[in-house]
């Protein structure tokens, strides 16, 4: 005798759906502690970011620029470079600062990497007037480790146009 889907009771498949699980031994079970990696495509562009990010500031220690012995050195982003490269990577990341948390948030955010040493305080000035240019965000949420791990790999991106020029 075969089942047939179509004849199945909903109902009575959202009940045992909704009952607890027991082990062999009787013991209702466990669940999980972690949540599966629902984006794990996210996770893999964060991670390969971070790398990036690690091969830049070893480059820059390794290269040895007669003209600048402090490279790798905080601040990371001393002024805004005049190239068309950084302004797309100013671009990207402001975007995102205000996409996810809104103007006050990236401006707190901005203040935060300031006092973390990242970014100097004239180019805070610099990028805090441009976020005016963006628009209402969609998703306004407190930023997260991950989100300030994303902006330092674009701080040092940002920095890295300067060295390239």
């Amino acid at each position: 005798m075969s089942l047939n889907p179509r004849q199945y009771d909903v109902r009575e498949l959202r009940r045992i759906a909704d009952a607890p699980r027991d082990g062999a031994d009787g013991a209702p079970r466990e669940r999980s502690l972690r949540q599966p990696n629902r984006n794990r495509a996210e996770q893999a562009a964060r991670s390969a970011a971070f790398t990036e990010l690690l091969q830049r500031q070893r480059g820059l220690r390794l290269s040895g620029d007669g003209d600048r012995s402090d490279a790798g050195d905080r601040p990371y982003l001393t002024a805004i470079p005049a190239s068309p490269e950084a302004e797309h990577e100013i671009g990207e990341w402001l975007g995102y600062l205000v996409d996810v948390g809104g103007h006050v948030r990236s401006r707190d955010a901005l203040a935060y990497y300031a006092e973390l040493g990242w970014v100097d305080d004239d180019a805070v000035a610099a990028l805090r007037r441009r976020l005016e240019g963006f628009d209402a965000p969609r998703y306004d949420r407190p930023f997260t480790p991950a989100d300030h791990r994303i902006s330092l790999v674009s701080i040092v991106r940002i920095a890295s146009c300067a060295s390239e020029s």
